[in-house]
């Protein structure tokens, strides 16, 4: 039954990386990482190594766009003791900050994933873009952010919030 409950834990960790993602909240995405994870895009510049360098780049990212939205389509999740790898197809959509630019984006995931004080943590996140499409700004209609359900996530120094 373990194993069981590690990959729903895991699972529930890629799930609230994203809910964080579409609420705009960087503190939360970076609260899924280790102290010394990493975050990486293959051909995008150089890996962010530490929480703290990974947190200044989610909100600088927040900052650079009006809307974006993420979503995990599938996962595949590979369990060895305390360590495990997980993969996820996603698809984005997003609009750059005060431009008609809008993109819609299919990418995978690679995680190195980490048990630490019985809670899984991503310690390494590797993105890739594998289609990136951009969308007519004039066929596109957005509605504000709903007021959202208090949910209990973890907090970036670990606990829950």
């Amino acid at each position: 039954m373990e194993r069981n409950d590690d990959e729903l834990a895991i699972r529930q960790l890629a799930a609230q990386y994203a809910d964080s993602v579409n609420r705009r909240d960087a503190e939360g995405m970076a609260a899924v990482f280790t102290e010394d994870a990493v975050i990486e895009k293959p051909g995008h510049g150089d890996p962010v190594k530490g929480i703290e360098k990974i947190l200044k780049r989610y909100k600088r990212l927040q900052r650079e766009r009006d809307f974006l939205v993420q979503m995990i389509h599938s996962g595949i999740v590979e369990i060895d003791g305390l360590q495990a790898k997980a993969r996820w197809w996603i698809s984005e959509v997003k609009n750059i900050r005060d431009s008609d630019t809008w993109i819609y984006m299919i990418g995978i995931y690679q995680d190195n994933v980490v048990k630490l004080d019985s809670s899984w943590w991503f310690q390494k996140r590797s993105q890739t873009t594998i289609f990136e499409y951009q969308l007519k700004a004039s066929e596109i209609t957005t509605s504000p952010l709903p007021d959202f359900l208090s949910l209990a996530q973890k907090s970036i120094n670990g606990g829950l919030v």
